[in-house]
This record gives C-alpha cells, structure tokens and sequence, in this order.
C-alpha cells in the first residue's frame, strides 16, 4: 500500500463501506496517530509496538507516536483509549490480562466487546510448565508422581496474581491433585531468578521468556499451553497432549479502538496494522523475542477472542482464583 493521508484513507473505506450517515461522520484531515500501550516502557510488548510506528507511519503516511500509561493495572490506559474520539486516531496496545482481568475483577470499568473493539493480533505466544534443572523429574507424569509423594516442595512461581501464569499453575495443580502454593512476583524477571537461585520448584513461563534457560539447561520444560507445539520447542508435548484440559489459550498483543468506532474505521486500521507486522522489521523482532507474528483481520482477531473467553471463564471458576 502507498503511503496516503491516514484520514483520508479512512474517509475512502467509510465511503465505500458505509451509509451517509457514517459518511459524513467522518472528518478527512492530517493528524499523529497514537498508539497507547497500557503498561509502562522495556517490555516485549513495548518493543513489539515500538517496531511497528514506522512501517505502520510509512503505511498511513501519518506520524505514529508510542504512549505508555501505566497505571492502575492498565485501566489508566485502556479509560484513555476508551475515552477518545472514534475517528481511528487513537489505538489502544493490550496484552491477554486486558481480556483476563475484568473476569477475575468487577469492578474494572472496561470488558472486550463491550467496550473495546478487536483491531488485529499481534503476537501469538505459548507458555512453558517449567521446572529448575536441578530436579530429578524428566516429564509431566513423572513430575506429578514425585510430588505427590512428597518429594517435591510445591512453591508455584507466577508472574503476578491473577496472571495467565498464575491461573495456568493453579489449573494444572487441581487437574493434578497437588496441593500448591502460589507465589507471586511482580513481572518475569524477579520469578526466573528465584526459579533459577532455587527457592522455587517451577511455573508458567511465556516461551520466549524462557528459550534460554531451556537452551543452556538452566530450566526443564515438561509442557506447553496452546493449541499446537511452540515452534521453538517442537519436541515438546502440550499439556492437552498429555491429558490436562483448558491449557488452549494463548497470550497475545493485539490492538484495539473503542467501541462505536465506525467499521469501515476499524477494517482500514486492521489492514494497516495486518501489513506492518509483515514487514521485515517487526517480523524479526517479534520472532527475536519468542513470539509469533499474526497480523489478523479485526473479524479473526475477534472470533480468537470470543474461543479463548470461555475457556478463561472456566479456568477462574474451576480455580477459584478472584480478586473481588
């Protein structure tokens, strides 16, 4: 695509796509586009935004700025988004918890869907049941048999409560009749260390996370979540592979627009962003780093979301886990 006016490329959607009505709702003009990152900087999921501004300005033919708004678990950055005008301009970055979170929390002021409008994923990633290298355990069964004999101290590192990682450990424990503890840490650095320093057993880590470990032997994987193998680990059975249930969702980036937005808007937005993750650049970073490129439709982006909604439901009731 070359590049053009971004509001002007989305007026000519809207013209084709949408009634008069919609047609004269829509303002052609220059402006930046803003995509708002509802975490704070030096994350993957930072990166992985960062990298798509410029094909994404070439594309558009618009300045992209990356905003971080950090804050209050992400609401200060999804009300931001939510609270903008619908013309396109204004692109909310979110990870799996946005979806996750207002499940185990009500009185978050946001839900997908309702609130939020699925633009395109980003990133596709599979997490890792890994256990320290320094235990005798090789695979899942023989794992489980262990500590069911109590062999093993049952510390469960997670990065966060109420995180996929959290609820992930939680799951397979009460699949697999152990008694757990949880321990969670604020991010995946500081729960690695202490995974690696010993002073836990094992935990849900997103593959990319934990390639290197995996790779220098530091870390034993037993398992993976997803509907198929991680592409870096394709020796690995999943945890649906060996028995255990639930374990399909994956963790994504995806890119959403408030809801209201017109869809011809979000169409024009979803083929941009689906073209700049094709692109060399963020093809290579986001695979440098782990993860899977996509670049969905806004309509494949939504349809992945309404499977894995469920299945999260479930998870939470099963667990237990809530926040209030």
């Amino acid at each position: 695509m070359s590049p053009r006016p971004f509001l002007a490329l989305l007026a000519l959607a809207a013209a084709m796509l949408q009634p008069a009505s919609a047609q004269q709702a829509l303002q052609p003009g220059g402006g930046t586009v803003r995509i708002v990152l509802n975490s704070g900087p030096g994350s993957a999921a930072d990166a992985v935004a960062r990298v798509l501004a410029e094909p994404l300005a070439e594309i558009l033919g618009q300045p992209v700025v990356i905003e971080n708004v950090a804050g209050g678990g992400g609401v200060v950055g999804t009300a931001r988004v939510m609270q903008s005008r619908r013309d396109g301009m204004t692109i909310l970055s979110a990870v799996s918890g946005t979806l996750i979170g207002p499940m185990l929390d009500s009185n978050l002021p946001y839900e997908i869907g309702r609130d939020l409008v699925p633009v395109s994923q980003i990133t596709a990633a599979m997490a890792v049941f890994v256990i320290r290298a320094g235990l005798p355990a090789t695979t899942l069964q023989d794992f489980v048999a262990r500590a069911k004999a109590g062999r093993e101290q049952l510390a469960f590192g997670n990065y966060g409560y109420g995180s996929a990682s959290h609820l992930q450990g939680m799951l397979l424990a009460r699949q697999a009749g152990l008694d757990v503890e949880p321990v969670p840490f604020n991010g995946t650095a500081q729960f690695i260390s202490e995974l690696l320093a010993g002073r836990l057993c094992c935990g849900f880590i997103d593959a990319g996370s934990a390639r290197d470990f995996i790779r220098s032997g530091q870390l034993r994987p037993l398992g993976s979540t997803g509907p198929r193998r991680a592409p870096d680990l394709p020796d690995l059975p999943t945890l649906s592979e060996q028995g255990m249930t639930s374990f399909d969702p994956q963790i994504w980036q995806g890119m959403f627009l408030p809801s209201g937005t017109p869809p011809a808007i979000v169409a024009a937005v979803g083929r941009a962003m689906a073209e700049a993750v094709r692109r060399p650049a963020p093809t290579n970073l986001i695979r440098g780093v782990g993860y899977e490129p996509v670049g969905s439709s806004p309509e494949e982006f939504a349809a992945m979301i309404a499977h894995d909604a469920p299945i999260w439901r479930r998870i939470i009731t099963e667990t237990g886990v809530r926040i209030r």
